[in-house]
């Protein structure tokens, strides 16, 4: 068997374990014996525990590890850049305005809806950034400069940034429920946002597998790809469409959550190489391993309140970025 697949299967064999402990750990604990009868046998305490509460949110950070990861890994094939990812487009920024104009309404809403809001508003930001850079583009080629997607992209998120800051300074009682979201976790997210984002999900991340090779063409650069034959107008529009949903469908779940779509391609790179064919799907599975355990590191470091799992994210991810930079030299300007 190619060691390739056999990283894959070790780190699928990982998850499982992750959501298994996950759904042991916490401020109530659950045997394993306790977990197999909650769902084999009629345990009603603990099945309620299970199936209402830890199941459907370790679902959910499942859904949203893979879904930054790979649509941060599609970015940094469409960008050539290693330090791409979905909050450079604005999409993160958008979803967090959608979110900040909801928790604003002068009446009360259910929570869930939060999420649609979240995920739309985060889809008309990144057709903004795409109308953007393409109206900058040079009219003697028939494809978008990576270059000007990315300044339209940080242009986008600093607009959106600034009127979060606005909104957020205005919130008045709001302000403490807002900032929670914004530092991103999965507190109180059940199976009503497991079900609204898994339809896209699912096809965000079938659609970024049958699409590896051309991922694999991106990479190499816009000239040499129109030189392999490669339609690269419609190949730019594809990736950023899969990325967009992949990414509004994670953030309009948990909230901002940075270094998952960053460093997590990067390590799949590293562990199982260039090739699109496994990178994504390694880049998928190593995702949701990560957001599994860092949701269950939140839920477990103050029980039996809990940290947002954006501060845990963002803990262990700020080291393993600067040796990802120091060791693998992603700042250098050749780096794929």
């Amino acid at each position: 068997m190619e060691y390739r697949i056999k990283i894959l299967i070790l780190i699928f064999i990982s998850l499982i374990f992750s959501i298994i402990i996950s759904l042991i750990l916490g401020s109530v604990p659950i045997s394993i014996i306790e977990l197999y009868n909650s769902f084999f046998k009629s345990d009603e305490l603990y099945r309620k525990i299970i199936f209402d509460i830890r199941l459907p949110r370790v679902l959910n950070a499942v859904l949203v590890g893979a879904s930054l990861s790979c649509s941060g890994l599609i970015l940094q094939s469409l960008l050539k850049n290693n330090l791409a990812e979905p909050g450079l487009l604005g999409i993160s920024a958008a979803a967090g305005f959608g979110a900040i104009c909801m928790f604003l309404l002068p009446f009360s809403i259910p929570f869930y809806f939060i999420t649609p809001i979240s995920f739309v508003f985060a889809l008309i930001a990144t057709s903004f950034v795409y109308f953007i850079a393409k109206g900058l583009n040079c009219r003697y080629t028939n494809f978008i400069s990576s270059n000007k997607i990315i300044l339209a992209g940080v242009a986008i998120s600093a607009f959106l940034s600034s009127l979060n800051g606005f909104l957020l300074l205005i919130s008045g009682n709001n302000a403490s429920q807002i900032l929670f979201w914004l530092s991103g976790g999965l507190s109180g997210r059940g199976w009503d946002e497991f079900l609204m984002t898994l339809f896209f999900v699912i096809i965000g991340l079938i659609a970024a597998f049958l699409f590896s090779k051309e991922l694999n063409v991106l990479g190499l650069g816009e000239e040499l790809s129109l030189s392999l034959g490669l339609n690269l107008k419609v190949a730019q529009k594809i990736a950023i469409i899969i990325a967009s949903f992949l990414a509004a469908s994670a953030v309009s779940v948990a909230g901002i959550l940075s270094f998952i779509g960053l460093i997590i391609p990067n390590i799949s790179k590293i562990i199982i190489g260039y090739d699109y064919k496994y990178s994504v799907p390694c880049s998928i599975l190593l995702g949701a391993l990560f957001m599994v355990i860092a949701d269950t590191i939140s839920r477990l470091i103050i029980a039996p309140a809990e940290l947002p799992a954006g501060i845990i994210i963002s803990f262990f991810g700020a080291p393993v970025f600067i040796w990802l930079i120091i060791k693998q030299n992603l700042y250098s300007d050749d780096a794929v």
